[in-house]
């Protein structure tokens, strides 16, 4: 961990230098070339914040994602805006929360009046691409990106030939322009449908593991929770196996979900070397993230769509040589999935659409840039949740209990503290933090 001190310096020596390939293994620099900087957003879908091995999962191998992390910055405080597929994505295309762009599932549609950004960059002079998978609905992205390729819906059939076909746009493409780039993978999410088995035994062929997952330190503590979470989450209906499980179900669930991982990970290598290869790797952004997380067991729930850190927390990792230092984690600055757009128009240095509520998050480490006070995510249940640097809020709709967690004290989310007199006023600043915000939002 650094400071934010040393991290502002580091950034100013490295900005002084010239710049090398940060996928390169000992080659010697390059010349730095003045230009608009290429975009590349590589997602993955569900997973986990700390379901990496070069942060101590001692369950996954992940060498590409931790290949990624040491020659970057790894922010470790970023937050889906929804901690749900369509509303999640459908805020990185606008810069939307999901109140605002209104895609939130099922039979929503995107506002026909947002720009997303691949119109917004094909504009402005970049050409731009989405490959696999898309799921923001009402929108066409063959009419929003100058290149598409579509993704099949299960992660295991469709991740290692969507990474061939960016490795191959990558070292074969026309360099007249700068691009901007989405691969979208669709692994871990294939764990969705091993949610919905009444038991594992028997459905995932374990014998012969020497051993399995255990679960996880909170998998057995329940803070006050609101009714509305309880019937929405606990007790929606594709949660409904869920509660017959056993212990051995859960780590079952468990080992399965960190295979997923894996196997989507070993395919991110093509798309790394082919950056290198191509020698455009030191003029290139590139964001590494997830739409959501995964409850993976923690307080007894799995896959998404609640605000406990497990599913409303993301992986967010940066590269951008001579921008930004390598092997960095930042422990501090709050990041929300809606701040792509506007950090990527910042570092294309093109216009930003109008009123947008995210922020250029690389802004944040000028020495002169304010320190955010916080971020908020809202719910496709229904309820929003309020991040500030040490505690969270969270408030259902239509329910009257309100969670507050010291996420410094308490890092699962065991406690609630929203009744204790001496943090009183602390739940008071961040309930009118969300008003504050609120009242910002075009929705």
């Amino acid at each position: 961990m650094v400071s934010r001190r040393d991290f502002i310096k580091t950034c100013a020596v490295a900005g002084a230098g010239t710049a090398v390939s940060p996928w390169s293994q000992g080659q010697g620099p390059s010349i730095i070339r003045r230009r608009k900087p290429n975009l590349l957003l590589l997602s993955t879908d569900q997973w986990h914040p700390d379901a990496f091995s070069y942060l101590g999962c001692p369950y996954v191998a992940t060498p590409q994602s931790d290949r990624i992390a040491a020659h970057g910055v790894d922010f470790r405080c970023s937050y889906a805006s929804n901690p749900v597929c369509t509303p999640a994505r459908a805020s990185w295309m606008t810069g939307r929360m999901s109140s605002e762009h209104r895609a939130v599932g099922g039979g929503s549609r995107i506002r026909e009046d947002l720009v997303d950004f691949g119109q917004w960059f094909g504009d402005h002079g970049y050409e731009t691409v989405h490959i696999g998978k898309w799921h923001v609905s009402g929108r066409d992205p063959a009419r929003s990106f100058q290149i598409f390729a579509g993704a099949h819906p299960s992660g295991q059939y469709s991740d290692q030939s969507r990474s061939e076909f960016a490795r191959s746009y990558l070292l074969d493409r026309n360099r007249d322009k700068p691009f901007l780039m989405h691969l979208a993978m669709m692994n871990p999410h294939d764990i969705c449908q091993v949610s919905m088995l009444p038991t594992m035994k028997g459905n995932i062929a374990w014998n012969g593991i020497e051993e399995l997952p255990a679960l996880p330190e909170n998998y057995y503590r329940r803070p006050e929770e609101s009714e509305v979470f309880k019937a929405r989450i606990r007790g929606s209906e594709r949660r409904s196996p869920h509660s017959t499980w056993d212990e051995l179900d859960w780590q079952l669930y468990r080992w399965m979900y960190f295979r997923y991982c894996n196997m989507v990970d070993a395919t991110l290598g093509l798309v790394l070397d082919a950056l290198e290869a191509s020698g455009e790797a030191e003029n290139t952004l590139l964001v590494y993230t997830s739409d959501h997380g995964e409850g993976n067991g923690h307080h007894g729930l799995a896959t998404k769509a609640f605000l406990y850190e497990e599913s409303a927390r993301v992986p967010f990792s940066v590269v951008w040589p001579d921008r930004l230092p390598a092997n960095v984690r930042d422990d501090r600055t709050l990041i929300s999935g809606i701040d792509l757009m506007p950090t990527f128009c910042a570092a294309a240095g093109i216009p930003t659409p109008g009123n947008l509520p995210g922020i250029d998050f690389l802004k944040e480490h000028r020495a002169d840039a304010p320190s955010r006070e916080y971020v908020v995510a809202e719910a496709a249940a229904g309820g929003n949740m309020v991040r500030s640097q040490r505690y969270k809020y969270i408030q259902y709709d239509g329910d009257p209990l309100v969670q507050f967690f010291d996420l410094t004290e308490d890092p699962g989310e065991t406690t609630n503290l929203a009744n204790r007199p001496e943090l009183s006023s602390q739940v008071q600043r961040h309930a009118e933090m969300l008003v504050e915000f609120k009242e910002r939002l075009d929705s």
